[in-house]
Order: C-alpha cells, then sequence, then structure tokens
C-alpha cells in the first residue's frame, strides 16, 4: 500500500515550499489528504456487488490505480490484452457487461479531528456511487463535474492500539453506456471516426480528503481590465459556502503577486457577514506596472496567483490559491466582409494585436484510457505543439474537456485553446431534466477552465447542425441557444453556437462564409483536385481541415500483428485505414499509388498529407486578415490508427509534422500556384508572397527562389528585391515564370529564402511538384474515385477490405493483391 501523502491544497498553483506539510497547529490551516494512487477492484455482474456486501467488506481482489480507467487496471494484472494493439479491443467488450467497484482504505490523521471533512471528487467517468464505511453517501453522474460529501462524522480515527488504515472508501462503477445520445454533454464521444470499440469508463481524476472550517471556499473567479499607464484593475470573486446554521462574521484576506515571475504582492480585506448557504463577494485590487499574458508569438506568458484566506475572528476556515494572468481579450469582425456574408466576430485580439489562430484539433487526452495518460505525454505534446509554430488548439466535443494540467501547460506554454462542449449530431433526450443536467455540466466545466488566460473561445458543439430533419434542425438550434444563455453569466469569452456555420448540409439560415469544416478531399477523394477545391475556399475561419497518414513503420508494428502488418491485414481496418483514401491521396500527391512497399506506401501517405495542409494552409494564411485561422485535424489522437494525426500515438511526429511546421511559421514565405502538375514545356506561373504574423517590420528584404529538377539540378534561379515587409500583414510582391523542363513523371521542387536587410534568413519554404498533365490526372483520380465509393456502398466501413470480416462476395481481392 503506497503510504497516504499529507499535503496542503493548491487548486492551480503550488504553493511556496515552507508551506507543502501538515502545520503543526491543527487549527492554523486545511489540512489534504490525497487519495491518488494505489487503490484496488474487482468485477461482478450488476446488482451483485451489494449482494455480496462489497460496499461494507471489500473482497480480495486485483490492484488498481486512481486516478486511472477500468481497462488500464484490467490490462496491468493481465485480464486482457492491450485493446490498442490488433483486434483486442472486440475482445474486451465482456468488460462493459460488468460493474467495478474501487476500493481503498485509508487513515485519518489527528490534524483533521475538529474540522469539517469533505471527500472530493475532480470526475468520475461516468456514474457511481459511493460508500465509506459501509454508509452510502449518495450517486453522481457526469464524466466532467466536480462533487463532494461531507463526511465529518463517518470517519474513523486511530487509536493507540489501532494503527491500521481504518476507513475504507467503496465506490460503485455501473456497466458504461452504450449509446452516446443517452449521455451527450456528459461524456465524450468515444466512437465515430476512431476507437469505437469499447466505451472508457473509471475514476480518471483525482480524489482526496480536505479539513477545514465550517466555512469552505468554493470557487474563485478573478477577471481583469486595463487601465492606463499598464496599471489593471482586478476583481477577486470568491464563492463561501457557510456549512453552519448561523451568520458568521468573516474576514477575507486576498494577495495576488506574480506566479512564473516575480513582483510585490498587492492585498486586500474584506469583512463580511456570510449567511447559511453560498455567498459571493468581490474583492477590488489595483495592479500597478502589470505584466500582460499573450501567445508565445507575441509576447510574455505572465501568470499571477491569487491566494484568498477565510477567517472567522482569529480562526482559520479555508484557504485557496488560483492561477490567473492579466491580458486583454476582445473580439472583431474580420475586415472585408459584408453583414450577409459573415455573423461573428472571429478575429481575436489580445492586447491590442492580432492573435492569428494557427490551429491545430487536439485529438486528447493522450490516450483514450486514461490511465494510461501520463504528465509526461502531455508535456511531449505541447512542445510538440509549439515546434510546429502552433499558437492555438482546439478541443473539439469528440474529446473531453481537459485536465488541469493540460491547461495549465498551455497558460504556459502561450497557446491559446478553443473548447468545445461535449454536444454533436445526435438524437439527444429532449425532456427537461436531461437538458438541465448537460447545462449543469457544461457551468461547471466553464468554472473549471475560465480562470486559464489559454481559453479564448467557447463552442455549443461541432456539427449539431448536420441533419435531414426541420424538427431535428429547431431542436439542436433551441438547444445550443439556450446553452449559450445557461453558461454565459459565468465567462468573459467568445461564444460561437457550433461549427460549422456555412454548410449545405446545416439547415438554419447562418450567413455563408462564417466557418466550414473542409473535409471535402477526404471524405470526396478523387472527386476533386486539391488545388481546386482549398484555392475556392473564401471563409473567416476554418475549424477543421482533415486529411488522413499512417503512423512510421516502428509505430505500426507497436499496435499491427506482425502477420497483418503486410499486406494489410484485417487490423488495419479495425485501426480506421481507408486504403481506398490513402492510395487516392497518394496518387494525387505522387502520380503513383505507392502501394508497392510497406515503407514506400507509410511514408508517402505521410507526405501526401503534408502537401495537402501546406496548400490550404497557405492558401487560408494568405487571405489574412479576412481570414483569422486555420485548425489542421489533427495534432494527435487518443488511439493508435491510421488516420488524422500529425504526430502519432507514440508521440513520434509523422513527416506531414514537418509541412505543417513550414506552413505555420510567424513569419511565412509562400508561392502561390494554381495547380501541381505542369506539362513538359508548359510555363509554371507563380506569385510570390509574404505572411507576417509578427508585430514587427522587415525592411530592405529579399526573397531568393531555385528550381531544381528531379535529380537536383538547379534549372533556375532568381533573387527578388521586395522591399519592407510590415507588421501584421500578407501580400503579394512578386510573380515568377519558368519553362518546365523533363519529361512526363518527373519530378521539380522549389526552394525559397526570405531575407532582411541585414542578411538575416527570416523565412524558408519548399515544395514539389509533378511534370505531368493536370487534366489525364483528373480523370485518372474521379475514376479511382468511382470505384472507391462503389465498394464503400457495399458497407463495412474500413473493415470491407477484408475477406475474414466481411465474407468473399465484399472482397476487392486485387485492390489487397495491388499491396503485395
Amino acid at each position: 500500500m503506497v503510504p497516504l501523502v499529507l499535503t496542503l491544497l493548491s487548486v492551480c498553483a503550488k504553493l511556496p515550499a515552507a508551506d507543502s506539510a501538515v502545520l503543526s497547529n491543527p487549527e492554523s490551516d486545511k489540512v489534504v489528504v490525497d487519495l491518488s494512487g494505489a487503490w484496488e477492484m474487482e468485477g461482478v455482474l450488476p446488482g451483485e456487488g451489494m449482494k455480496k456486501l462489497f460496499h461494507k467488506v471489500h473482497p480480495d481482489c486485483g490492484p488498481a490505480n486512481v486516478p486511472g480507467d477500468v481497462y488500464t487496471d484490467l490490462w496491468r494484472v493481465g485480464r486482457i490484452d492491450d485493446p490498442h494493439v490488433g483486434r483486442n479491443g472486440q475482445r474486451a467488450k465482456w468488460v462493459m457487461d460488468y460493474e467495478w467497484w474501487y476500493f481503498k482504505t485509508f487513515k485519518t490523521p489527528s490534524e483533521m479531528k475538529g474540522k469539517q471533512i469533505r471527500l472530493m471528487f475532480e470526475g468520475i467517468d461516468y456514474e457511481c456511487d459511493v460508500w465509506l464505511n459501509g454508509e452510502s453517501l449518495g450517486s453522481h453522474e457526469g464524466a466532467y463535474s466536480r462533487f463532494d460529501f461531507d463526511v465529518t462524522d463517518l470517519v474513523n480515527y486511530n487509536s493507540k492500539r489501532d494503527r491500521t488504515e481504518n476507513n475504507l472508501l467503496a465506490i460503485r462503477l455501473p456497466p458504461p453506456p452504450r449509446t452516446f445520445a443517452l449521455v451527450c454533454g456528459r461524456k465524450y464521444r468515444w466512437h465515430g471516426d476512431y476507437g469505437n470499440n469499447v466505451t472508457p469508463f473509471g475514476i480518471w481524476r483525482p480524489v482526496r480528503l480536505e479539513a477545514t472550517g465550517p466555512v469552505t471556499i468554493e470557487d474563485v473567479y478573478v477577471t481583469s481590465n486595463l487601465q492606463s499607464g499598464n496599471a489593471a484593475d482586478v476583481g477577486v470573486q470568491v464563492t463561501l459556502r457557510n456549512n453552519s446554521y448561523r451568520t458568521r462574521e468573516l474576514t477575507i484576506d486576498v494577495s495576488v503577486q506574480g506566479d512564473n515571475f516575480s513582483s510585490s504582492p498587492v492585498s486586500q480585506t474584506l469583512t463580511q457577514a456570510a449567511q447559511p448557504g453560498e455567498n459571493v463577494y468581490t474583492i477590488p485590487l489595483r495592479v500597478d506596472e502589470a505584466q500582460l499574458w499573450t501567445t508565445w508569438d507575441l509576447g510574455d506568458q505572465n501568470l499571477y496567483r491569487a491566494e484568498i484566506t477565510v477567517r472567522e475572528k482569529a480562526t482559520f476556515q479555508d484557504r485557496e490559491t488560483q492561477s490567473f494572468a492579466i491580458r486583454d481579450l476582445k473580439m472583431e469582425m474580420n475586415p472585408g466582409w459584408t453583414p450577409e456574408e459573415v455573423e461573428y466576430p472571429w478575429t481575436v485580439m489580445l492586447n491590442g494585436k492580432r492573435h492569428y489562430m494557427r490551429s491545430a484539433c487536439w485529438g486528447g487526452p493522450p490516450d483514450m484510457f486514461t490511465g494510461r495518460a501520463t504528465e509526461s505525454m502531455y508535456r511531449e505534446y505541447i512542445r510538440l505543439a509549439k515546434e510546429a509554430n502552433i499558437n492555438n488548439l482546439r478541443i473539439f466535443c469528440w474529446h473531453p474537456p481537459e485536465t488541469e494540467l493540460f491547461y495549465r501547460l498551455c497558460d504556459e506554454a502561450g497557446i491559446t485553446v478553443w473548447q468545445d462542449f461535449s454536444l454533436s449530431h445526435y438524437l439527444y433526450p429532449r425532456n427537461e431534466e436531461t437538458i438541465q443536467k448537460i447545462f449543469d455540466e457544461s457551468i461547471d466545466i466553464v468554472k473549471q477552465i475560465r480562470n486559464n488566460p489559454c481559453v479564448i473561445f467557447l463552442s455549443g458543439g461541432e456539427e449539431i447542425l448536420y441533419t435531414n430533419s426541420d424538427d431535428d434542425s429547431d431542436f439542436f438550434l433551441q438547444l445550443i441557444t439556450e446553452l449559450e444563455r445557461a453558461v454565459a453569466p459565468y465567462h468573459s469569452v467568445q461564444w460561437i453556437p457550433t461549427c460549422p456555420l456555412s454548410w449545405p448540409n446545416v439547415q438554419k439560415e447562418f450567413k455563408p462564409r462564417d466557418s466550414i469544416h473542409a473535409h471535402a478531399p477526404h471524405y470526396g477523394a478523387g472527386f476533386v483536385m486539391l488545388e481546386e477545391y482549398y484555392s475556392s475556399l473564401e471563409y473567416a475561419f476554418v475549424p477543421e481541415l482533415a486529411i488522413t497518414s499512417c503512423p512510421s513503420p516502428e509505430s505500426i508494428r507497436k499496435f499491427i500483428p506482425e502477420k497483418e502488418v503486410w499486406p494489410p491485414g484485417p487490423s488495419w481496418g479495425y485501426h480506421w485505414a481507408d486504403l481506398d483514401i490513402l492510395r487516392i491521396h497518394n496518387y494525387e500527391v505522387f502520380g503513383d499509388q505507392q502501394t508497392e512497399g510497406f515503407e514506400r506506401f507509410v511514408e508517402a501517405t505521410q507526405i501526401a498529407q503534408g502537401v495537402y495542409f501546406q496548400y490550404s494552409g497557405e492558401h487560408f494564411r494568405r487571405m489574412k486578415p479576412k481570414n483569422s485561422g486555420v485548425s489542421f485535424c489533427h495534432l494527435m489522437l487518443h488511439t493508435p490508427d491510421m488516420k488524422w494525426a500529425i504526430v502519432d500515438f507514440y508521440l513520434q511526429p509523422k513527416k506531414s509534422f514537418e509541412y505543417v511546421k513550414r506552413t505555420f511559421q510567424p513569419v511565412l514565405v509562400s508561392l502561390q500556384h494554381d495547380k501541381r502538375r505542369w506539362n513538359p514545356g508548359e510555363t509554371f506561373e507563380g506569385q510570390i508572397w509574404v505572411v507576417n504574423d509578427l508585430f514587427k517590420d522587415y525592411p530592405g528584404c529579399t526573397v531568393s527562389i531555385r528550381f531544381l529538377e528531379d535529380q537536383k539540378r538547379e534549372f533556375h534561379q532568381a533573387t527578388h528585391r521586395i522591399g519592407e515587409v510590415s507588421a501584421d500583414s500578407a501580400k503579394q510582391f512578386a510573380s515568377v515564370k519558368v519553362p518546365v523542363p523533363g519529361k512526363r513523371g518527373d519530378k521539380f521542387s522549389i526552394e525559397m529564402q526570405l531575407q532582411d536587410g541585414n542578411g538575416n534568413v527570416i523565412s524558408e519554404n519548399e515544395y514539389f511538384l509533378l511534370v505531368d498533365d493536370q487534366q489525364e490526372a483528373k480523370k485518372m483520380l474521379e475514376a479511382m474515385g468511382i470505384e472507391a465509393r462503389d465498394r464503400k456502398s457495399n458497407g463495412g466501413e474500413t473493415i470491407r477490405y477484408f475477406e475474414e470480416l466481411m465474407g468473399e462476395r465484399f472482397m476487392p481481392a486485387q485492390l489487397i493483391e495491388d499491396f503485395r
């Protein structure tokens, strides 16, 4: 049994080291027992646990870990094989037919005597019943919301003779939900485009005991407003709960100082009567010479810490710390659109500067089985995001609101966050009780993340208006409208009803140029060429742009059984490898399906994904400021698969990662070209652009450009003196016309370099293009698209390629043969 650790509570920031121990005087501070770590667990058929008295005496059972999840605990002890590998997920479905009991024995420290003691839960996915020492505490539903129980009169204390861990905490997790529609808004979608074998569930966030006075701090919300002279007015809103039956005269001390930098503390004291129940107070402070927070490409990530202490005369009640930042966040309409085209303000202004969102969808947590998602994984993904020049991450509705660690890391890294709620295009229960539960869950989500300066967008969900039914559309629109009203009092950032807002599938009348999910080259592979499609798109914002690829060969061998690695076996299908789409993308980018070998095929899919992202991303960035951001789908995913990510499940960047890194350079030299295929002797035509997201002018700039044949022999070189590149700009500077040498089937590449007036390299870029006929390739792609569509019409999603799973009449034998 891991020893229990007694610490002082720190919500979003660590207290100084001197405070990180139990104080000698039990009246002097909050006492916390962290119940994370080693637990025990057992599964039985639904209803059997109570019959076997599990809530009173826990049985002999296996080890478990909290925070964690059921599947990880079972995998660690060998009761199931790794659900991520091969088709093991299908064999683990039996887990969902059982209820799972978690048990923790612990001591109650003597320092807690005389205090109010609460059992605190940060989050259980999705549903639970709780007992302490055989007494029922209650139940909870909702994966994201926090809850607690008063256990002051239920805990046992050790005597001199009894030194055992004489408290038993028992938690029952019923069988997890199978239908998302029944739990929408309170649990994330565990199925859809990936990871649909099993429903994840478990005690996925920390559990602890807290001992305080009868008045507790329930919530802290810090707001700020910049004033002249670099000063800021800070409001610390403190929600207290007086858990007694009498009015208490309280003193609330608030101190604010730098959290990740040094500053003198600013303090304020409020004395106020607190009635029984909830009381809300706002304590104002003035911070002179405020140090601001912004994104990593625009400035510093200064974070403050507010410490709040509540006393009744000299008697301590409670203490909390809360990290926050001072920043000016406003939204502006994108210039260049009429009110008939765009309704919502999409331009984020941070401290008066435009924050162009070079974004990626966050496909987290790092593992759908949260017991396997470690702090080091979070840190590495955030590091890689910043390395790829990403300055915004979008948590869309298929993934849960993240852990406290994630938002803190984004605060520190200077990466902003767009947060969806867990609503999408599904049939929802329409009774008022369930809808109110969704709203309550959403309000708690907002309270958990609203102090993080990284959070700049909230959205009611994703694709919620994708429906062919007017009745459903009316209901969904009303649902997200009422959700907006429900959460509005609790935050101050931009709200977007849903995305996309501008799309033929959207039944309700939104403006035609607000936002789009630019997915046609994936879902319509073969029917539209990437150059024609992306260059036709003009929108204020692009929240999703998705293209698939395979992980590295080394990563694939970790989750695909060796006998199925090549040619692709059925486990490829279970991990969402759409072989038709992958080979169509390869053909479009290379002029060849690249199926002649495992390593060659895999590498080609990654480069193809990169080319799609580069071409589209540069197009939207050149539209700045009319366009204010594009989000590639995804940075990563929470399961190993053959799909969206540019960093695979094993934290290995794909080759597409480097394309995104180049595309998202804060200062980007870009070559606009209308097509990727040019016939021999045809004159290549392009336009040199520079996009500058920084607030810095670069005078006296030059752009050098080189054209190289298939064998890397230079056939053209030129230097263009373009003069000043202005701050926060996107501008075309010069045109390029170069005859294309070689024969059909060749490739040629282009290298570009931007230098400032002092000869410093500001940006570099490169492209590879094909010597080929554009129209003939278009016909070939269309034929491949028709073939793929016909094959898909037989059903089976991505398992349709495999005779073992679909039966011989479905088996496209020639296709699999092509991979040999």
